[in-house]
């Protein structure tokens, strides 16, 4: 039997890095990630659970331009979210 695996802040954070390559993961700190995966959660729970990655990513970096705690620079928006969307896909939900 598969042990059934939850939704885990820092297991998702060293997931998206494995997933996005060294250039993109070495430029961000795990708040920096996290403070995407919360942005992301804010979209999923105004639209839905629409997992369009494009719309997601658009979304989630038009948010963050606006928060001045965040240093995600827009052109990696994209890969960071479809890591987290690969991420959810791995767990027992």
């Amino acid at each position: 039997m598969e042990e059934e695996k939850y939704y885990d802040e820092n297991d998702a954070v060293q997931f998206i890095r494995g997933q996005v390559g060294d250039e993109i993961a070495a430029k961000y700190t795990d708040d920096d990630i996290v403070l995407l995966i919360d942005t992301m959660f804010d979209y999923f729970d105004a639209h839905d659970d629409d997992d369009d990655i494009e719309l997601v990513a658009a979304w989630v970096a038009k948010e963050l331009r606006k928060d001045k705690n965040n240093h995600i620079e827009p052109q990696d928006v994209k890969a960071i979210v479809a890591a987290e969307i690969a991420y959810e896909e791995t767990l027992s939900l």
